[in-house]
Parts: structure tokens; sequence; C-alpha cells
């Protein structure tokens, strides 16, 4: 049986720092254009000023996120996975109470600031996939991956949350967005608490007999495909998941619609991940990164015919299906490597995905501004088709 104490707390874990990653999804970039909205010289200069820097705090977390990735590894070795997990949920706390203050005091570059040490926390919500793997040292791979899948799901609670607390918050204070900040400073604190009764162990891996070298990590087979999957399948879904809400405020949809839109999103991100964790036997990590690639490409097409908000939704949850089947394709993939160096695959895995988001958000507002959502969207096409060539380039000639 995959299911113990510590998979439960793992669940409400990624549940609860998942909706810290949905909650900001659905208000940094409104939160940040507000701000723009509010400050004279940017009233004076053209529209597309104001649109291609309101998804600057998106970058800004995601910019955090991947600091704290790339130095993740080597804390955790040195400090144990509970004592960063607790740290992050700190500096959470912190990000989130300094939002606060710049909605109030109009900052715009402090709410960045703010936003840059949440990404600190949200990076924390990667790590739960690996922590599951090794909380069963013992069980068998099938049970492993079931387990991971299992965590995974947890982020449906996190993607019905965070949305629902985003939009309930801006209307508890007189200034817009206060009160969304205010519940993620609340799910920091709550992560925090979470995080204190865990029991981690040590990933059981081969002890190594001199420092690995980079290059060897990297020619590692599993770990290119398995890297390949989560990174562009997380960059494709945070550049159409990022731009949703901006796009449909452009399309003078309201509040409540996007909302939905991004509710139903989270939830088809993570529904999968329960059907995985009990009917996995005959789905291979390839033909899950295979479903994720088809999903993908038909979420992109309902969203260049339709612009409706029955488009949104249909693309919406059909890019969180296809994440899921990528997502989670490439993470079973990786958690099968037993080596002397999977930490660092690990470490490398997470810091490939968060540094492929971060140029994937960094260039919404500007394509936005610039073109427009169909655009964005013909672009993701070209991607799309690039990344299954690479893919299935990588996988015939390592005959995997």
């Amino acid at each position: 049986m995959f299911l113990n104490k510590n998979i439960i707390l793992l669940l409400l874990g990624q549940g609860f720092s998942g909706a810290v990653v949905s909650l900001l999804t659905f208000s940094s970039g409104l939160a940040g254009k507000w701000l723009l909205d509010g400050i004279l010289y940017a009233k004076a200069c053209l529209h597309c000023y104001n649109s291609s820097f309101a998804s600057l705090p998106i970058s800004a977390t995601l910019c955090g996120a991947f600091i704290a990735v790339f130095f993740s590894s080597n804390l955790m070795q040195k400090f144990g996975r509970k004592k960063v997990f607790l740290y992050a949920s700190l500096i959470g706390c912190l990000g989130a109470g300094f939002a606060m203050f710049s909605l109030v005091s109009g900052l715009f570059y402090l709410f960045c600031f703010a936003t840059f040490l949440l990404g600190f926390f949200t990076a924390l919500n990667q790590f739960y996939r690996f922590l599951a793997n090794e909380a069963l040292n013992l069980a068998t791979q099938n049970d492993k991956n079931r387990a991971t899948a299992f965590v995974v799901a947890g982020g449906i609670m996190g993607g019905i949350l965070g949305p629902n607390l985003a939009n309930i918050g801006t209307l508890i204070f007189d200034t817009p967005f206060v009160g969304s900040f205010l519940f993620a400073l609340l799910l920091c604190a709550i992560n925090f608490a979470i995080t204190l009764p865990l029991t981690l162990t040590s990933p059981n891996t081969k002890k190594p007999s001199q420092k690995v070298p980079l290059l060897t990590c990297l020619k590692e087979p599993n770990f290119i495909l398995a890297t390949l999957a989560c990174a562009f399948g997380f960059a494709f879904m945070t550049l159409i998941m990022n731009a949703a809400p901006l796009a449909m405020s452009e399309y003078k949809f309201s509040y409540d619609e996007a909302k939905s839109v991004l509710v139903w999103h989270f939830i088809a991100m993570y529904a999968p991940s329960l059907f995985l964790a009990f009917f996995m036997k005959n789905l291979s990590p390839f033909r899950l990164i295979l479903l994720g690639i088809l999903f993908y490409l038909i979420a992109v097409l309902v969203a260049l015919f339709s612009v409706s908000f029955w488009g949104f939704w249909v693309s919406l949850v059909l890019v969180g299906i296809g994440w899921a089947f990528s997502f989670n394709g490439g993470t079973f993939m990786l958690n099968a490597i037993n080596s002397e160096y999977k930490l660092r695959l690990q470490g490398l895995n997470a810091i490939s995905i968060f540094g492929a988001n971060l140029l994937a958000s960094s260039s919404v507002g500007f394509v936005l501004a610039s073109g427009g959502w169909e655009v964005l969207n013909l672009i993701s096409f070209g991607f799309i088709v690039i990344f299954f060539i690479l893919f299935y380039i990588f996988r015939m000639q390592d005959n995997l």
C-alpha cells in the first residue's frame, strides 16, 4: 500500500503550496496591471507599455523560484529537506507581507520584489513529487509512481482554493488584491505547520566514490528525456496559463469568468493524477508524454478558432490535461533513475523547469502587447511541433 502519514502530509503540502501558485497566477499579473494603471507616468505612456510590464511580477516569482531551486539540492543535502521547507515557508510569509504593503503604498517595484520572495516558497511545489517517491523507500517502483501521482493530485485542492481565495481577497479591503495576499500569507503559514510533523529521510542512492562531473549527469538518457518533457510541458502551460487572465481582461471578461477558467484549468492539471495513481500499469512514461503533446496541440487549435468564454475554458482545460500527462510521464522517468547522482539530477531537472518557465512568463506581456492572444497561440503551436520532433529523436537514439 502506498499510503502512509507522510504521503498524506505531502498531499496537503502539495495542495496548499499549489494554492499559493494558483493564487499568484490569478492575482500577480492583474495586480501589477492595477498598480501600473495607478502610476501617472504609466497612464501617459502607450497602452502596450502597461501591458508588457504587467506580467513582470509573475516573472519575478519565477526568478525567485529559479534561484531557490538552483541552491536547493546542496542546501537539502547539507541541512536536510525539512529545514529548507520550513525556511522557505517563512520567506513566503515575508513576501506576502511585502506584497500587501506595496499594494497599499502603490509601489510597483516593491510588489515585484515581494513576488520574487514568494518565488522561494513556490519552488517547494517542485519537490513534493520527489519526496513522495522517497517516502516509500522499500516499495516497488510501481507503488512509488502511484504515490507520486497521488501527491501531485493534491494540486486539485490548490487549483480550486487559490483562485477562489484570490477572488474573495479582492473584495475584503478597499485596496484591490490586498486580501488576496493576506490569504497567501496564511497559506504559507499553514504549509509551515504541515511540514513540522513530516518525517523525511535521504533518498536511497549509491554513495559516490568521487565528485560526479556535471556532463556525466547531463548524458543520462532518461534524464534528458524526462527533463525535456517536464521543462517544455511546464513552460508551455505557464505561457498559456499566465496569458489567459490578461487576454480575457482585454476581451472584457469579468474577474469571475477568468477565475472560473483558471479553476477548471488547475483541476484539469491535477485530476488525471488520481487516475494515474490507480490505473497506470499499462501506461509507460513515453506514452503519457505523447498523450500530453496531443492534448497540447488540440488546446492551441481551440484557442486559435475561438475567443469566447468556452473557447478559453476548453483550451485551458486541455492544456491542464496535457500538462498532467507530460509532467507525470517525465517525473516517473526521472524517479526510475537510481544512481549516485540522483539528487543532482533532481535539482537539474527542477532548474531546467524554472529556467524554461522564466523565459515563457517573461515573454507573455511582450507577446500579448505586440500580437495578442492569437499570435501567442501560433508561436505555441510551432514550439509544440519542435518539442515533439526533438523528443522523438532523443527517444529513438536512446532506444528507450
